[in-house]
Formats: structure tokens, sequence, C-alpha cells
């Protein structure tokens, strides 16, 4: 299950057996410089609970450090986004927000000017990925800035593997297909998400299309590039692969994938470290758990003749221009970025997020365990929905509407050949964009 806008508090820490949370370090704000002033945070829940706590601790310390009075306000799955237009619409209710990447172009002209920020912020870092200047700048301009990404890896059995003949996770997807035909003839296919799954949608079915150099618009955003020979080659090659997957994969939603390979009906699927993560934390307890604990790994995305991608969810916090206190604004966002707590806020969530910037691949924030290295790498291979365009309102709307993943989907099981299923896609990338126009 990738995670959704407003990642599920788990109630159990997901941290290994006995391990502590991070003291975190104060960050250097002016003392009492922004006595009697207000600012209040809109949030979700991550998953690693730790990672929420460490958010309350931040927020204390600013409120300490600088005599502002900091509140962070929690919402649960989608009300979170429904608070957040709320108070672009109004003007009124909260200071900053946490956001997902097509938001920025969305709000764009009621978020604060943060470029100044922004690369004050990146310099400290060895500088921002790409992927965190598309879904934070609008127009030349940083109107969000990156709070991280959460990397969806391919989650598989080695113990499956071995058994079905196959020593290594595929590097490519030809060599997937080569595997999932092996694995299914023992009786343990991999699963794809081709159901209507708000995260694991995107995170499962994107990759494809760019890895065989297809694409959904080109770059200015508007002009429909669905129709390829490339992508014809992305949705013949789902096709083939769809022949020896879990059946059930048609109908996946976000839980189903996870519950697939939980219960040993699938040998592998796309899926963030939450697997992993809670099977280890129940492993002490529960035997079943330690088996699947022990008989796991996590791999990196196959390379298709295009190259390797991803996509994964991205939060991003929102600075609402209509804040009677910007200059509060900054300070809590200087702390947040501060080398005193963000390498800390990383480690502790074990990849779950990870900030988007070039010079963490050197620092001390990757996880211990070393079936969780991959995730370093993992990290460097996200795009965005809408490539070669920005995360436009379009892009965003094709992904409401799971276009891309329908398109797989009439292919996969037959309803359309390959090159059909393309065409109409086109045609439903054309209705989106023009109506976008008008």
């Amino acid at each position: 299950m990738t995670p959704p806008r407003t990642p599920v508090l788990g109630r159990r820490s997901l941290l290994a057996a006995g391990a502590a949370l991070p003291l975190l370090a104060r960050p250097a704000i002016a003392q009492n410089s922004l006595k009697g002033t207000k600012l209040t945070i809109l949030a979700g829940s991550w998953y690693v609970p730790e990672n929420n706590t460490q958010l309350d601790q931040l927020a204390a310390e600013v409120s300490k450090d600088t005599g502002m009075e900091v509140r962070v306000e929690r919402f649960a799955g989608d009300e979170l986004g429904t608070k957040v237009a709320s108070v672009i619409g109004t003007g009124r209710g909260a200071d900053l927000g946490v956001g997902v990447e097509f938001d920025t172009y969305l709000y764009a002209p009621k978020l604060l000017d943060v470029t100044d920020l922004a690369e004050e912020i990146g310099k400290q870092y060895g500088g921002w990925f790409d992927v965190a200047r598309a879904a934070c700048m609008v127009d030349g301009r940083w109107k969000s800035l990156c709070i991280g990404q959460a990397p969806a890896a391919w989650n598989y059995r080695t113990d499956m593997f071995a058994a079905a003949g196959v020593d290594k996770f595929p590097d490519t997807f030809d060599e997937l297909l080569v595997a999932a035909k092996k694995l299914h003839a023992k009786g343990t296919p991999i699963g794809m998400t081709l159901g209507h799954a708000s995260g694991d949608a995107r995170s499962t079915n994107y990759p494809v299309l760019w890895a065989f150099g297809g694409k959904e618009f080109e770059a200015d955003g508007k002009t429909v590039a669905i129709n390829s020979p490339e992508t014809i080659a992305a949705t013949e090659w789902y096709a083939e692969c769809f022949k020896y997957m879990d059946p059930g994969v048609t109908a996946w939603l976000d839980p189903d994938n996870n519950q697939a390979f939980l219960a040993g009906k699938c040998s592998a699927t796309i899926n963030v470290n939450t697997i992993y993560l809670a099977a280890r934390a129940a492993a002490p307890t529960d035997p079943v758990k330690k088996n699947i604990v022990e008989n796991m790994n996590h791999g990196l995305w196959p390379k298709g003749p295009a190259g390797r991608y991803a996509n994964y969810n991205i939060n991003v916090w929102l600075p609402f221009a209509a804040s009677p206190n910007p200059e509060g604004q900054k300070a809590f966002l200087r702390a947040w970025y501060s080398k005193n707590f963000l390498p800390n806020w990383t480690k502790t969530g074990q990849s779950y997020f990870i900030p988007t910037f070039a010079g963490f691949d050197a620092m001390d924030v990757w996880p211990d365990d070393p079936k969780l290295k991959i995730f370093r790498e993992l990290n460097k291979l996200n795009r965005l929905a809408g490539y070669a365009g920005p995360p436009s309102p379009a892009a965003a709307e094709a992904v409401s509407k799971y276009v891309l993943v329908d398109m797989f989907a009439k292919a996969c099981t037959g309803q359309m050949k390959p090159a059909e299923a393309v065409k109409w896609a086109e045609r439903q990338y054309d209705q989106i964009a023009k109506k976008r126009r008008a």
C-alpha cells in the first residue's frame, strides 16, 4: 500500500524492538523574536509514529525559542486535503499545511513565494533533486518546500523466487517477464495493482510507461502525447505479463497487495517499506510475521528501453500567503530543515519518507537494516505524473480518473488490443486537456 495523502498512523511503533527515539537538538532561532505571534500547522499522521512525535517536539521547541505559540492540528485521511482547500479558499484557519505534489500548482497564487528560503536550504544539503523543483516551483518561483518522498520498492519473497529458479530480483522488464512466468508456474504469481487504488495505482503503473519511453504530455503540459509507439510497447508488455499475475490485481485497492503478499498469495508486489516494517515489529511474538521478515527483501525498479524510473507520493510544506505571520512561517521551516532536526527525522523514518536532497546520499540518514539498503537508490528515481509536463491540474485530473491504469487494464483483460487501449486513453487525455484550456 502506497501512502495516501495522509498516511494512517499505526498504534504500534515500527522501529526495531528496543530502538530509542533520537533526541532532537534545538534549532538555532533568535530568542523570543516572535513573542506574541501564533502559528497553526495543518498535518496528517505519517505511518511511522515517531516521526509525528518529532514534529510535535519541534513545534514545542520553536515555540519555546521564539516566544511564538505553535500549534499542530492533525486530520485523518482526506480530511487534511479538505482543510487545506478551506484555508486556501477563505484565507483563514492556518499558516502552514502539509500538501501533496499537485497542490503547489493548484494553489500557487495563494502560496507565499519562498524562493530565497528554498535556495538557502538547498545549499545546506547539496541541492534539491529535480523532482523537488518540479513539485514545488511554479513559473520559476518556489511556492512550496518539499518534505520528502515515499519510495515504492518491489517487495519480494526470496524463498519463492529461489523455488522458481530465480536467483535475484530482475534488473529489466524483459527479465521480470521471464521471472513472472516461472513464479506463476510454481503457484506464486507476482502482483501489480490495476485497480482504482489512490496510491498504488500511480506507483505501480507510471514507471512502466516511462521505462518504455511513453509520456502523457509534452513539456508544455498541454499537448497530449500518450499515443506513441513507446506507450503501445509498454501496454503490450503489461498485457503479456498480466497472464502470469495474481488474477485479482484488476480489483486491488491500496490494502489488497499488502494482504496478498502477507498471505503468501503473491511472491512480489510494489509497496513502500511498510509491509516489512510492520512484519518486523510483530516478528518477536508472531511466528508467521517472523517467517515473512526472514524470507523477503526489496528490489529496485526494473529498467526498460528508455531507462529506470519510479513514481512516489510527495509531501510538501504549503506556506499560505494569507497568513499574518510570514516570519513565523519561515522560522518554523528553517527549524524543520536545520541539520539539528531533519537528518534525525529522516533516520527515524527508516526511508519511509526521504527528503529530496542530493547531499543526503552521503549523510547518516539511512536505515541500518540491510534489507532497506535499496531505498537509497530508489530515492533517485522519482518522476511526477504528467511527465514530460509539470504536475499540472490536467495531470492531477488524469490521475484522479485513473486513465493510465484503465488503459493498461483494458489491454490486460482483453477488452481492447494494446493499440486500441492507447487510442482510448488519448481521447480521455484530450478531453481533460481541452477542458483545462477552456
